[in-house]
């Protein structure tokens, strides 16, 4: 190496400390923070002029929502004062829902436990990552072990669902107590607690779990999600319904709600038990959050871990699907699990230790079991998560992983095959109601295939194309802020990831040379924003491009966002991206606590049996009080019939009609059909038929006609009747749909 001259030298020095003494070059520093914000800013300003839903009224810009929610805040916060008001119901009627709900994630995750220590990966997880990866083990494993036993037609011996659930959780606090005294690792190194985080996010976390502990009131939720597992509860056995086509779709969620009902002792288990079962999957959300957290942590630091968790607390989706009952915050967690089990697998490989690179089998048969949870939760998971995750295992260094490969798939089997097998048993087609038109089913018509496949197309513009830059367009507005549920700091945060993956691919003089080396960080995010768009991809081209169907994608791109803002160490840099991160924790809260908006915060104190009556609406009691004792009624048009446990026989859109019973028969035989199975009554949505069979909706069974009630009505097979009155001053006395009762 040449010595420089003192001259040389001289000057080098005299110019370094130029440099470095210049306001310009201070000023400089704070560039990328300022072009971040600008950023923000911009984004904002499209963000708020895009439409928002308004509940009953046309759709307003979230600018003219959000002064509306500021002009009338304290309304919506006196709302609360109903706690102080009347505590009683609250304390007295979800304390038992809340401890029931606390005591299965409890056993379930002391469950994963017992799971992971068999499977050998305890040493290589820290303590939030071993909790994580055990509840969400151990929920699986619970989901399983339900279904299994429900498949059998035991249901009405719970004792058989949880001897060994109890016996397994019981191992694992043995395992959980030896390990503990056996480890002292993290007792003096152990990262400091974001307090301020935490405080900042617990109030949507706790209108999340308040939401999650009201009775049902989302179409889906009572139509299939909690109804379904009401009549197996009733029947002992999980079986395919030949009335309601969505009893073929994996219901793995949903086992979080059976399994209670057949616990609960009352005769009101199939309604408690479907609130423990909503509040469990409202608890996913903040499992969801701790999720992003560890995976974030291992690609970037405990910065990044929290930049991650607190966007996914405060995205608007995710809370919305958690207090509906909806399963797609389930997906969504079982999908970051994956995700964050992918990523150790990830790093083990590139590891140059021989010792790290030991459990990749292992991490990769827990990767397939999560897996494996998501598409035992919903179809979709298997194109968007199991295949790309399969090809990333498999084929990660740029040859062939054969165990790892071959772990993945048993773990994928494990959870979702049951889910095909049963599916097979009664129908014959292995992804009921799906693909129709290539496994023949025992159940539908082909013109009830047909209006299924119609119904979830791929939606088309006016010409008939699907495929065109304006839908393109469209469905990047929708990802980046035209969905209306979408976390005001994703996009901005997830666009300067991507810049600053650029600056450290291709100009790494832009990080200190002091700075531990971050390319395996950037290998794994590369890898994430490849996923992404794959997601993106997938979803735009063959599905019905419907909204929650992105949920599961935005937790993933948190974790960019925490890259992206750990990565980087520009003056300024971490203040902006706390900002844009705050900012999206306070819109959320605004958004979830409007009173016009999804979440009706009026309700999370109020008395169940209100609630339950607001919910069943007019014509369930009415209905309840005309059919006798050992008989039942015929419902049409309305499927969402959870809170109807009268018995009966309905439907849902894409299901044959019970009256089909009475097509092209005389008047006499159709009297000796509803007779021989004791239908005394029949009831029937108009309105709700004329939504379904209106234009770019799903049809209805075309027998249910005006015209075939009247000839019923002629026949004297029916004759209309009036709903008898309601003694309760909180119903109101019109009934939605119309009554008939069958004439002996």
């Amino acid at each position: 190496m040449s010595k420089k001259s003192r001259r040389e030298r001289t000057a080098s020095s005299s110019s370094d400390a130029t440099e470095v003494g210049s306001p310009l070059h201070d000023h400089r520093r704070f560039v990328p923070a300022a072009l971040l914000a600008l950023l923000s800013f911009g984004y904002l300003l499209v963000y708020f002029q895009a439409p928002l839903p308004v509940y009953r009224q046309e759709p307003a810009d979230r600018l003219t929502v959000l002064f509306t929610i500021l002009g009338n805040f304290t309304s919506v916060l006196a709302t609360w004062a109903d706690l102080l008001v009347d505590p009683l119901p609250f304390f007295t009627q979800r304390t038992p829902v809340l401890l029931a709900a606390i005591a299965i994630l409890v056993s379930a995750t002391l469950v994963g436990r017992f799971l992971l220590t068999r499977i050998g990966l305890p040493a290589i997880l820290s303590r939030l990552e071993m909790f994580v990866l055990s509840a969400a083990l151990g929920m699986a494993a619970v989901s399983l072990w339900t279904f299994a036993i429900g498949f059998a037609g035991l249901l009405h011996y719970p004792l058989l669902i949880v001897a060994p659930l109890l016996l397994m959780a019981a191992w694992g606090a043995f395992d959980w107590y030896r390990q503990h005294r056996l480890s002292r690792v993290e007792a003096s190194t152990s990262e400091p607690i974001p307090w301020p985080w935490i405080a900042a996010a617990a109030p949507i976390v706790i209108c999340t779990l308040l939401g999650g502990m009201m009775p049902p009131y989302e179409y889906d939720v009572l139509e299939y999600h909690l109804r379904l597992p009401t009549e197996w509860l009733a029947s002992g056995r999980i079986a395919v319904e030949s009335y309601n086509a969505y009893s073929g779709l994996p219901m793995g969620a949903e086992m979080f709600a059976l399994l209670p009902m057949t616990l609960w002792p009352s005769d009101q288990a199939w309604f408690c038990g479907a609130l423990v079962g909503k509040t469990l999957i409202s608890m996913f959300a903040p499992l969801t959050a701790l999720a992003a957290y560890c995976a974030a942590r291992r690609i970037a630091g405990s910065y990044a871990g929290q930049i991650a968790a607190i966007v996914v607390v405060g995205t608007p989706w995710i809370v919305f699907v958690a207090v509906y009952g909806l399963v797609d915050g389930v997906w969504a967690f079982y999908t970051l699990a994956t995700i964050l089990v992918a990523i150790l697998w990830f790093q083990a490989k590139r590891s140059s230790e021989a010792e790290s690179a030991a459990p990749l089998p292992r991490l990769a048969l827990l990767c397939g079991l999560m897996a494996g949870m998501a598409t035992a939760c919903k179809y979709p998971a298997l194109p968007l998560l199991v295949m790309p995750l399969a090809v990333w295992i498999s084929l990660e260094g740029g040859r062939l992983n054969f165990k790892s490969a071959i772990a993945f798939t048993i773990g994928v089997t494990l959870l979702f095959a049951p889910w095909l097998i049963k599916n097979v048993v009664y129908t014959g087609n292995p992804v009921y109601p799906l693909a129709g038109s290539v496994f023949a089913d025992s159940i539908r018509t082909p013109e009830q295939i047909a209006q299924w496949r119609a119904a979830h197309r791929v939606p088309t513009d006016a010409s008939g194309h699907s495929v065109t830059p304006t839908l393109l367009l469209n469905g990047l507005k929708k990802v980046a802020y035209a969905s209306d549920w979408t976390n005001v700091a994703l996009t901005p945060l997830a666009l300067a990831a991507l810049a600053v993956f650029s600056l450290a691919r291709w100009w790494p003089r832009s990080f200190p040379k002091d700075e531990s080396d971050g390319s395996l960080a950037d290998a794994a995010v590369w890898r994430l924003a490849l996923y992404a768009v794959y997601y993106f991809a997938v979803w735009w081209l063959f599905t019905h491009r419907y909204d929650r169907f992105l949920i599961p994608l935005a937790p993933v791109v948190a974790l960019i966002a925490g890259y992206g803002a750990a990565r980087f160490r520009a003056a300024g840099w971490r203040v902006v991206c706390n900002s844009i991160t705050a900012a999206g924790l306070v819109f959320c809260f605004f958004w979830i606590n409007w009173q016009n908006s999804f979440l009706a915060p009026t309700f999370y104190f109020t008395d169940y049996r209100l609630l339950k009556e607001a919910n069943a609406g007019p014509d369930v009691p009415l209905l309840a009080a005309l059919v006798p004792p050992d008989h039942c009624a015929i419902v049409e048009g309305k499927a969402d019939v959870f809170y109807m446990q009268t018995p009966i026989h309905y439907h849902t859109c894409f299901d044959s009609s019970p009256l089909v019973w009475l097509k092209d028969k005389t008047a006499a035989e159709r009297k000796e059909i509803l007779r021989a199975r004791k239908v005394s009554h029949v009831y029937v949505n108009w309105s709700e038929i004329a939504r379904f069979r209106s234009p770019g909706n799903y049809g209805f069974a075309k027998l249910v006609t005006p015209e075939f009630f009247a000839e019923l009505v002629a026949q004297n097979v029916l004759q209309p009747v009036a709903p008898p009155p309601s003694d309760d001053e909180n119903q109101p006395s019109a009934a939605w749909g119309q009554f008939y009762e069958v004439i002996p």
